[in-house]
């Protein structure tokens, strides 16, 4: 999974081959393909694969923040921020991009990435506490969020050594506090 990942980090898709990634790993032809019958399916793994660490990390994280949910926010919006700069996003990316005229990647995709923004949502709502979760709106303010930081993370993407705190980080925390705020 991490010689796929790798791949796709240093290569981008169009260049990640079966090969490379059997290389990488160390591992033969057959090995790789009694498990993984496409490429589709061997990146698909992959990320799912890091997105299951990315989903440990956030949770850890989130134990560490405090118990107040109005004195999570702030913390918490630089929680969710800091995963958006990993090879999980990267990777990601390139899959989105590929998928566009890739009909065999784009099937595999559209299911795989509903049901992992489904679980960024649920993470983000670990992150920020019962207060925030509740809220009848929360889930307009994560759609929000979270698309923002896409944008922004791409931004950053063509930039990689730009550093990666700004006025958008008080942005995001400000829209949260402010939608706590309203009954």
């Amino acid at each position: 999974m991490r010689a796929t990942v790798e791949a796709l980090v240093e290569l981008g898709y169009a260049r990640t081959t079966t090969q490379e990634v059997q290389r990488r790993a160390g591992v033969s032809r057959g090995a790789l393909t009694h498990h993984f019958t496409s490429k589709a399916e061997l990146v698909l793994a992959a990320v799912d694969h890091l997105y299951e660490e990315f989903s440990a990390g956030v949770r850890q994280a989130a134990a560490d923040l405090p118990a107040d949910s109005a004195l999570r926010i702030r913390p918490g919006v630089e929680v969710i921020w800091e995963r958006f700069h990993g090879p999980l996003f990267v990777a990601a990316m390139e899959l989105w991009n590929a998928a566009r005229t890739d009909p065999e990647l784009r099937g595999a995709l559209f299911p795989h990435e509903r049901r992992l923004n489904v679980q960024l949502r649920a993470l983000s709502m670990e992150v920020f506490g019962e207060r925030v979760a509740r809220h009848p709106r929360a889930e307009a303010v994560y759609q929000v969020l979270l698309t923002s930081m896409r944008g922004q993370a791409l931004t950053y993407s063509l930039q990689p050594d730009a550093p990666r705190s700004g006025p958008h980080l008080e942005h995001w925390a400000t829209i949260v506090e402010a939608f706590t705020a309203t009954p």
